[in-house]
C-alpha cells in the first residue's frame, strides 16, 4: 500500500512539473514551430525549411520572435523582433554575422496590436513593405494594407489590400484586390477542432501570396484575435490539413494538396 501511495506521489510530481504553460486566456504557450519543406528536401535538405522561436515573460506575454531560414537556400539568416516596455528591437544576422541593411519597424495602436509594419532594406536602393493593420473593437483583424515601394529608381510599387469577415470566431472569409483591378474572394473553412494554443495557425499555414500570412509577427498575439478553430479547408479545398496530437497536445500539421506548399509543421510547447 504504503508502495502505491508513493507512486501515486511521484506521478503526480512528475505531471506538475513537466505539465505545458498556458497563459491567462488558458492558451497552451507554443516554444517553437518548425517548418519542414517537402517541395525542396530533395534538392537543399532542411535549408528551404523554416524555425520560429517563441519567448515569453513570467505573465506569460509574448516578448521574443525569432525566426530562422536559408536565404536563396544559402545564407542561414536569423531575424529576432523583441518587445520590452511597449518598446520594439529587430537585429537581423546572415551567416553569424549582424546584417546592417535589412530593417523592421513596427508600432502599436491603443488596442495594443500592431497598426503599422515596415519591412525594408536600405542596401542599393531603399525598398520595402509598408504594412497597415487595422482591427474592430472586439480585436478580430478587418484588413491589411500592404504596400511594396522602391524609394527611388523607377519606385517600383505592388499594392494590395485584404478585407476579412469573421463569423462565430472564425475569420470565414476574405475579399483581395489590387492596383491592376484583380479581385477576388476566398472562403475558408473550419473543422470542429478547436486552436487552444496561443499561436495563430490560420494565419502561419497559408503559404500563397496574400497580405495576411506575409509576416510571422501576423500570426501572433501582437496582431490581433485568432480564430477560434483549425482550417479544415479552403480555396476550394486546393489546400488541406490533417492535424496530428500526442494526447491533448497538437504536435504536427501536415498540409496536403496545395499547389504551393506541401509539407508539414512540428510544434513545442513551453513546459
Amino acid at each position: 500500500m504504503k508502495n502505491i501511495l508513493v507512486t501515486i506521489i511521484l506521478t503526480s510530481v512528475s505531471v506538475c512539473v513537466f505539465a505545458q504553460r498556458t497563459n491567462n486566456k488558458g492558451e497552451y504557450m507554443v516554444k517553437s514551430i518548425h517548418w519542414v519543406n517537402a517541395f525542396t528536401q530533395k534538392e537543399v535538405g532542411n535549408k528551404g525549411d523554416k524555425w520560429y522561436h517563441f519567448k515569453y515573460n513570467d505573465d506569460g506575454n509574448l516578448i521574443e520572435v525569432r525566426k530562422e531560414y536559408y536565404q536563396n537556400f544559402k545564407n542561414k539568416t536569423v531575424e529576432i523582433f523583441t518587445l520590452s516596455n511597449n518598446r520594439y528591437q529587430f537585429i537581423s544576422y546572415v551567416n553569424g554575422k549582424q546584417d546592417p541593411y535589412t530593417k523592421c519597424e513596427f508600432t502599436f495602436n491603443e488596442q495594443g496590436y500592431i497598426d503599422k509594419l515596415y519591412d525594408y532594406s536600405t542596401k542599393g536602393v531603399e525598398a520595402g513593405t509598408l504594412f497597415t493593420l487595422i482591427y474592430y473593437d472586439n480585436g478580430d483583424l478587418k484588413s491589411i494594407d500592404d504596400l511594396f515601394e522602391e524609394k527611388g529608381g523607377n519606385r517600383y510599387k505592388i499594392h494590395n489590400y485584404e478585407e476579412y469577415t469573421w463569423e462565430n470566431g472564425n475569420m470565414i472569409k476574405y475579399h483581395y484586390t489590387n492596383d491592376d483591378g484583380i479581385t477576388q474572394i476566398f472562403n475558408i473553412h473550419y473543422s470542429n477542432k478547436v486552436n487552444d494554443t496561443n499561436i495563430n495557425l490560420s494565419s502561419l499555414i497559408k503559404h500563397y501570396n496574400s497580405p495576411y500570412n506575409e509576416h510571422i509577427l501576423f500570426a501572433t498575439e501582437w496582431c490581433g484575435k485568432k480564430p477560434s478553430n483549425l482550417i479544415s479547408y479552403q480555396d476550394m479545398k486546393d489546400d488541406t490539413f490533417d492535424y496530428i496530437y500526442e494526447g491533448n497536445l497538437l504536435k504536427k500539421i501536415n498540409k496536403k494538396n496545395s499547389s504551393y506548399s506541401k509539407g508539414y509543421y512540428l510544434i513545442e510547447y513551453v513546459y
